[in-house]
């Protein structure tokens, strides 16, 4: 097959994709939309294949396009890293053509300039000059707030045609800026090649000035060859730079997100005894797809070139090195680190690099999360989704674990015109989902909203270590995981159709999420979801709560932030606890349907367990009660009794609960019981119980 041919067929499904989610956008657009509307949806399409990449993190879309005296700027989406050294300015070139286009350097120059502008005119304040509470405001007061941080702008320019990379750009500012050009060629080349990242090729013969000496292992016989070798501090800084956080398997740049004691020890010995690096620090794990030797270099073997360079251990120590040149400018050359280079063939890389991050990586709490697509939970999860179908076998929903793997299945089933309507009746694009939307609708159901407010990637962590927290190592998904799975997804759509509806100017998914998190809250975890399962709908009743409480949830948001961004407002724990705070009834024919589903009391007099007497606010409490694990009703026993916050007959009652929270809640407490429990958790939020609790 030509290259040309691959490329008409991936333009084709990378535009079907693209129409897909321009759909999802909003129910009052069509296909034949205006071009910057699916160009938002380009962008996002794009975005998200350079988020598991590991191109991009945490991406906010947000279409800035403004004529400021003779200049233009413009950007699609834009992000800042955790320590604020680098902006990200992602900028589009959507041509929409049914043919293949070429896109000229003088395009992608104007589109890098226009980028850079966006970044100039934020640091003059234009932002004071704005309309608040809009996307575009919190983008431009925030990289106004960063200005002094900023060391390194990247300007990501995303296009359906084909171009040519750019390199370093001179802005003809005050900053200097790095251009990644992403173009129809190269994003067939990422997506095709089955890798979970684009491979870096480094040159450490050019780089160094000659190759680096190392030491090859024995020939294991398994596919596998091992070299040791000792990096300069210099070269591994200069990497970093360069490629980020791509130089890093997933699972070690999400443990990049913790802020531990290891940093602030290798912080200490770069600082003090930078010459003694080698000899106190562990070193690093390195991957790659092909090492090149150069013969003898200095009386031994010795490597000229990696291609395929993963760092599977020791994220750590290459974040702190960079850091301690980059912000305390800090002389590395005295500082080597030593290094175990494994080469994986291609085929192997899925399986085998999770394990070797997994095995070399003393990090295991959050290691044992593997984040990868081929963890147990997520391949299980596809099982389940291609066999559990709807009632009435009509149709059935898709969980895409891997990019691509929709329009794969679509293409193979759908070889006829008649075969293809089937398929798209049996398995619509609305119910697709990936990763990403799995940990988004999971986690504004358990009430996490600040954290799917993080972006996409971080809130997939947090999914994920959750998971490994919660379950046996050996746990995997069930049919009846499964279907509440998807009554939770079908709450979060209907919480998206109700936020389209009102119309909101900014902060939609904001919206969403901190409504269907306080569902969940004031219900108390009530609703049903197999009955939501079985309608494959919101119940009248819920729905019509989800509508009635969003824009007085907006308004909340808005009003709560004061003057700080909403955006950054949206993403801390402080707005969760404010909001859970808002006056909000639930309506009465929720509350019937709510209580029809719930269990009655076990425990107490018979016209309780007969449902007699028991209030909403009774109810309310028991299934409060009845959410609290047997280990937190201990933890509180234990708190309690150290400290004097609780009183004797209060520990008897929470020790009463945990035992029943162990037998899986088969005696339900009663609402005298459910009162008082309700009254040892409010003591254990005002005192901070949970600061003691180990993670």
């Amino acid at each position: 097959m030509s290259e040309e041919y691959s490329l008409t067929e991936y333009a084709r499904s990378l535009a079907a994709r693209v129409t897909e989610r321009a759909l999802e956008f909003s129910d009052e657009h069509s296909p034949d939309s205006p071009t910057s509307f699916r160009e938002d949806a380009f962008t996002a399409v794009v975005v998200e294949i350079l988020e598991d990449l590991g191109q991009l993190a945490d991406v906010e879309l947000c279409y800035f396009d403004q004529r400021i005296g003779r200049y233009a700027a413009k950007v699609n989406g834009w992000s800042v890293e955790e320590d604020g050294r680098q902006v990200d300015l992602v900028s589009t070139i959507y041509t929409g053509s049914q043919q293949i286009e070429s896109v000229s350097g003088g395009q992608l120059r104007e589109t890098a300039s226009r980028a850079a502008r966006v970044l100039a005119e934020a640091h003059r304040g234009l932002h004071s000059q704005m309309e608040p509470a809009s996307p575009a405001y919190d983008m431009m007061e925030r990289l106004n707030e960063l200005q002094d941080g900023v060391t390194r702008v990247r300007a990501v320019l995303l296009t359906d045609g084909l171009a040519r990379d750019m390199g370093v750009f001179d802005s003809g500012m005050d900053f200097e800026v790095v251009c990644e050009v992403w173009d129809l060629r190269r994003l067939l080349r990422v997506e095709s090649s089955g890798l979970p990242y684009e491979p870096v090729e480094i040159d450490l013969a050019q780089r160094l000035g000659g190759p680096l000496p190392c030491l090859p292992a024995a020939d294991s016989g398994y596919g596998t060859d091992t070299y040791l070798t000792v990096f300069p501090g210099e070269l591994l800084y200069s990497l970093y730079h360069e490629f980020g956080p791509r130089l890093l398997e997933l699972n070690v740049r999400s443990f990049l997100q913790a802020r531990g004691k290891v940093n602030r020890g290798i912080r200490e010995t770069l600082k003090e005894e930078p010459e003694r690096f080698l000899a106190y620090n562990n070193g690093i794990s390195v991957t790659a797809e092909n090492v090149e030797l150069a013969g003898k270099h200095n009386g031994a073997q010795a490597i000229s070139r990696i291609v395929g360079l993963q760092i599977v251990n020791g994220g750590q120590t290459i974040a702190s090195i960079h850091r301690a040149k980059d912000r305390d400018g800090l002389d590395l050359s005295n500082v080597a680190v030593q290094a175990k280079i494994t080469v994986v063939r291609p085929e192997d890389i899925e399986t085998l690099v999770p394990q070797i991050s997994r095995y070399s990586n003393t990090q295991n709490r959050v290691n044992e999360a593997d984040f990868s697509a081929n963890h147990p939970f997520h391949v299980r999860l596809q099982q389940l989704s291609e066999t559990i179908w709807a009632l009435g076998e009509q149709h059935r929903w898709f969980y895409e674990r891997a990019r691509g793997q929709y329009q794969v299945a679509r293409n193979r089933q759908a070889t006829t015109a008649a075969r293809r309507r089937h398929f798209d009746a049996t398995t619509p694009s609305q119910q697709r989902f990936d990763k990403v939307k799995l940990a988004k609708y999971v986690n504004a159901w358990d009430q996490l909203p600040h954290i799917v407010g993080r972006g996409s990637q971080k809130s997939f962590v947090a999914f994920m270590e959750r998971l490994a927290r919660e379950h046996p190592h050996d746990w995997l998904p069930d049919a009846e995981y499964y279907r509440d799975l998807i009554a939770k997804a079908i709450i979060y759509k209907r919480a998206e159709k109700a936020a389209r509806v009102h119309k909101f100017p900014a902060y939609r998914a904001n919206a969403v999420a901190y409504t269907v998190s306080m569902i969940s809250y004031r219900t108390a975890g009530r609703v049903d979801l197999p009955a939501t399962w079985n309608r494959q709908e919101c119940s009248p009743a819920l729905a019509e709560t989800i509508h009635d409480w969003m824009p007085v949830i907006y308004a909340e948001i808005l009003d709560s932030a004061e003057m700080r961004n909403v955006t950054e407002w949206c993403k801390k724990e402080e707005c969760w606890r404010h909001m859970q705070t808002l006056d909000l009834s639930v309506p009465e024919a929720l509350e019937v349907e709510l209580a029809e589903g719930q269990p009655l009391p076990t425990v107490g007099d018979l016209a309780e367990r007969r449902g007699e007497g028991l209030t909403p606010q009774d109810r309310e409490n028991i299934a409060r009660v009845m959410q609290v694990t047997s280990s937190d009703w201990i933890h509180l026993c234990g708190w309690g009794s150290r400290t004097g916050h609780l009183a004797f007959w209060q520990i008897g009652i929470a020790t009463t609960l945990a035992t029943y929270a162990a037998m899986n809640y088969t005696k339900v407490p009663s609402k005298r019981q459910a009162h008082q429990g309700i009254e040892i958790l409010r003591i254990a939020d005002e005192e901070r119980a949970w600061d003691e609790r180990d993670d």
